[in-house]
C-alpha cells in the first residue's frame, strides 16, 4: 500500500479475494473482510483502501489494519507481546498488557528495515564484489549469485544490480542463508549481524513492558521460517540480549488472524 494507491492495491486484493472465494464455493460480497497491508499503517490509507474494497463489491464491511497488526493479533489474541517479522523488509510490533501498540523499524530499504530480505541481499552482494577484489575471507556467494541469476561474469551482476529493485535485491537473501547453513563463515556472520539487528527492536520495545515479569516474542516472515539459520541466530541472541523473552514456538499464520478478527466484525 502506497500514498494515494488504493486503487492499485485494491484490485490485487479483489481478484485474490475473488479466486478464494471461488474455492471456498461462497459469493461475493461477503458480511465482512479484514485486510492486513504492508504500508497501510496510517489510518488515511486504511480508509481509503476500505473505501475502494467496499466499491469492488468484495465485503460489505471491510476493516484495513497494517500487515503486522494483524499478525500480532495471531500471535497473541488480544494480549500482550512482541511480534518480530523478517521479510523483504523487517519491522517489530508490540502490545502492552493495557493495550497500547508500539512499533519499531519497518521504515523501508532506504531508512533501515535492517535484518530484512533486502538488508541480507545488499551484503550478499557486498560479499560478492569483495570476493571479486580478492578482499576478506573466501566465498562462494559470487558463484551463486551468478548461477541464481543467470549471469556470466561479475560484470553482468554489476549491470544487473545497477537496475535491480529493492524486491530483487531481497530475493537474494536466501543464498546467504544457504552459504551460512553450509558452513561459510562470512555468510555466519552476515546472518548472526542480522539476528542482532532483530533482537535489538525486540529490546526497544521492551522497554515499554513493566519491569517485572516475561515478555512473549512471537516471529513471522519468509526469513524466519522453522529451519532458517537466521531463526536459530535470533533465538540464541534473543536467550543473551533480552532475557525476560520467551519465545512463542508456533508458527504464526497471519491470515487465520485476518480471519479471526473478520469474525469478531460479523
Amino acid at each position: 500500500m502506497r500514498p494515494a494507491g488504493a486503487a492499485g492495491a485494491a484490485a490485487v486484493l479483489a481478484e485474490t479475494a475473488r479466486r478464494a472465494a471461488v474455492q471456498a464455493g461462497i459469493e461475493l460480497p461477503v458480511q465482512a473482510a479484514v485486510v492486513g497491508a504492508a504500508g497501510a499503517g496510517r489510518r488515511q490509507e486504511q480508509a481509503e483502501l476500505e473505501a475502494a474494497l467496499v466499491d469492488a463489491g468484495i465485503a460489505g464491511r471491510v476493516r484495513v489494519l497494517a500487515d503486522g497488526e494483524v499478525a500480532l493479533t495471531t500471535a497473541f489474541a488480544h494480549g500482550p507481546g512482541v511480534l518480530v517479522n523478517s521479510g523483504t523488509g523487517s519491522i517489530a510490533y508490540a502490545r502492552l498488557p493495557g493495550g497500547e501498540i508500539h512499533r519499531a523499524g519497518g521504515y523501508g530499504w532506504q531508512l533501515g528495515d535492517e535484518g530484512g530480505g533486502y538488508w541480507l541481499g545488499r551484503r550478499a552482494l557486498d560479499l560478492a564484489g569483495r570476493a571479486q577484489d580478492g578482499r576478506g575471507e573466501g566465498s562462494t556467494l559470487l558463484a551463486r549469485l551468478l548461477g541464481a541469476l543467470g549471469l556470466q561474469r561479475f560484470d553482468d551482476l554489476v549491470r544487473w544490480a545497477a537496475t535491480a529493485t529493492p524486491a530483487q535485491v531481497a530475493a537474494l537473501a536466501p543464498h546467504v542463508l544457504n552459504a551460512a547453513r553450509e558452513g561459510e563463515v562470512v555468510a555466519q556472520r552476515a546472518v548472526d549481524e542480522a539476528a542482532r539487528e532483530l533482537v535489538e527492536l525486540v529490546v526497544m520495545l521492551g522497554r515499554h513492558f513493566p519491569a517485572a515479569g516475561p515478555v512473549p516474542v512471537a516471529i513471522t516472515g519468509g526469513l524466519l521460517l522453522p529451519q532458517s539459520p537466521l531463526t536459530a541466530a535470533f533465538r540464541d541472541r534473543l536467550a543473551v540480549g533480552f532475557k525476560r523473552a520467551r519465545l512463542v514456538p508456533e508458527r504464526i499464520d497471519a491470515a487465520l488472524g485476518a480471519l479471526k478478527l473478520a469474525a469478531e466484525l460479523v
